[in-house]
């Protein structure tokens, strides 16, 4: 009888030990620090992967002429000789 609780507690003590082995190993720390920054550089990779996919369409878009003349009328408000821009304000909040 006493030898059955022996073992019973001595199979717990070697349980916790082991527990306690594994949760204070630098090298298992170490392991899942490593581990989450690849998981993190991984999410970060592909971000910049679709960053670079529409940088290169812009690109593409820069190369062409139609669309540097329709960005320079947009945000630069330019245009070409001889022709007149009408701009007229926005409605007001009573108006609508």
């Amino acid at each position: 009888m006493k030898t059955r609780l022996f073992k019973k507690k001595l199979k717990y003590i070697i349980i916790a030990v082991i527990i306690l082995v594994v949760l204070s190993s630098r090298g298992l720390r170490s392991l899942v620090k490593n581990y989450l920054e690849y998981r993190r550089l991984e999410h970060r990779q592909s971000e910049l992967k679709l960053e670079r996919i529409k940088l290169e369409k812009n690109l593409k878009n820069v190369k062409d002429g139609a669309y540097i003349e329709q960005a320079a009328r947009k945000e630069l408000g330019l245009a070409r000789f001889g022709e007149l821009e009408y701009r007229f304000t926005p409605p007001k909040e009573s108006d609508k």
